[in-house]
């Protein structure tokens, strides 16, 4: 069955292009809420909310956006002159796929924050004024110390999230239904089809 095989491919497509960028989106954000700044607690809540919205309101909203006629994002993009019409989102071929690991990566980073912003804050502080007496630079400090602390939530959390990615089905399904043409068809996708 060839779409058997083109399925496998997508997914496979899906979860690494999710899990590399939701670990680097997470990173970044998690060093950034830790440091100390007015309104921090604020915006760590806001940060983090996408993790505790539902997957199928979040993918009602982001359907909402892409729409075509009404959508958020062509009309913003036609406000500020980059594009003269309307884009369907999600049903383009150049854009379906961009779209949904968008609206996927929404929803996923929170993950890898709360995760890596909870390992950050069990790293003492004294390792980090050791290296500044010592005169590390930010890059020397990220590498050499912050990301070596890091190693086992950064195992931890990119095989769960790899588990639930591969998993993942209701964004695709209730967003493109497998298409369009199948080519957003995933593994999931195609079993529980080919089951019905």
């Amino acid at each position: 069955d060839d779409l058997f095989k083109q399925s496998i491919g997508i997914t496979l497509k899906w979860v690494i292009t999710e899990i590399v960028f939701q670990l680097i989106l997470g990173l970044l954000i998690a060093l950034l809420l830790n440091r100390k700044f007015h309104g921090r607690g604020l915006t760590r809540t806001i940060a983090l909310l996408p993790w505790a919205v539902s997957g199928v309101l979040i993918t009602m909203l982001w359907t909402l956006m892409y729409d075509q006629n009404s959508g958020l994002f062509n009309d913003l993009l036609k406000r500020c002159g980059l594009i003269s019409q309307n884009i369907a989102w999600l049903a383009d071929s150049r854009t379906f796929f961009g779209a949904i690991v968008v609206a996927e990566l929404w929803r996923g980073v929170p993950f890898f924050a709360i995760t890596f912003l909870a390992a950050l804050q069990s790293i003492p502080e004294e390792v980090y004024e050791s290296s500044a007496i010592d005169g590390c630079n930010a890059p020397q400090t990220l590498f050499y110390i912050t990301l070596p602390f890091l190693k086992e939530s950064i195992v931890f959390s990119t095989l769960l999230r790899a588990i639930w990615e591969f998993n993942s089905i209701d964004m695709i399904f209730t967003m493109t239904n497998g298409g369009p043409m199948d080519q957003t068809t995933t593994l999931p996708i195609y079993m529980m089809k080919t089951a019905i």
